[in-house]
């Protein structure tokens, strides 16, 4: 891939941004099955998907939940787009809704998710601390966060990690100190690993 296009996934624009955008929708399908696999039985009733980038996520929420309304956002115009027409079905029937905004300023009432998820995307996130508070402030009570990334700090992977976060400007957090971070706003988080292939999800869920 050429460097150019790393610069994409932060926030994907025009043509190469497009590519970016259907190289997320391929590359991240295995490992949002398996982070997803960890809510077991949960069903919620209103899904939020930050930082939808290409859909994916957001249309294999939509078949696990069938009686699930979601709203999906990101920063990026193109992203709002292409992840529209990954889910022209459920958005035509009014199901789903998808459209610009952050991370930092969600345009939600409070406790207005049962289950907020974000897909490689924390790494990007402006400020991580207040970020993370915005997001709690629209999960309703007894309600669950996921939060997924495809690395995470560990010796085995840190040259691969040190070149992404070069190119990507990404930064990753310790898995001990993201546990931290979603305990200090009243979550009650655990961190499941797939260690050989450096994936983490948390699973952090707000009191009733």
């Amino acid at each position: 891939m050429e460097e150019s296009l790393y610069h994409n996934f932060r926030r994907p624009q025009g043509e190469q941004g497009m590519e970016v955008l259907k190289s997320m929708n391929e590359h991240h399908s295995q490992l949002t099955d398996w982070a997803l696999s960890h809510l077991d039985d949960f069903v919620p009733s209103r899904i939020l998907d930050i930082g939808c980038g290409g859909g994916m996520a957001l249309f294999k929420m939509a078949t696990l939940y069938p009686s699930s309304m979601l709203d999906g956002v990101d920063i990026s115009e193109e992203s709002v787009r292409f992840s529209i027409g990954t889910n022209s079905e459920s958005v035509r029937s009014g199901r789903m809704r998808i459209q610009e905004g952050s991370v930092s300023a969600l345009q939600f009432p409070d406790d207005s998710f049962d289950l907020i998820t974000a897909f490689e995307t924390y790494f990007f996130w402006p400020d991580l601390q207040s970020d993370l508070r915005e997001t709690v402030r629209v999960m309703a009570p007894g309600g669950a966060l996921l939060i997924v990334s495809e690395a995470y700090p560990h010796p085995d992977f840190q040259e691969q990690n040190d070149e992404n976060a070069r190119l990507c400007g990404l930064r990753l957090v310790e898995n001990e100190e993201m546990l931290s971070l979603l305990r200090s706003h009243g979550l009650h988080p655990v961190a499941y690993i797939r260690e050989e292939m450096n994936w983490v999800a948390f699973v952090a869920w707000k009191k009733e």
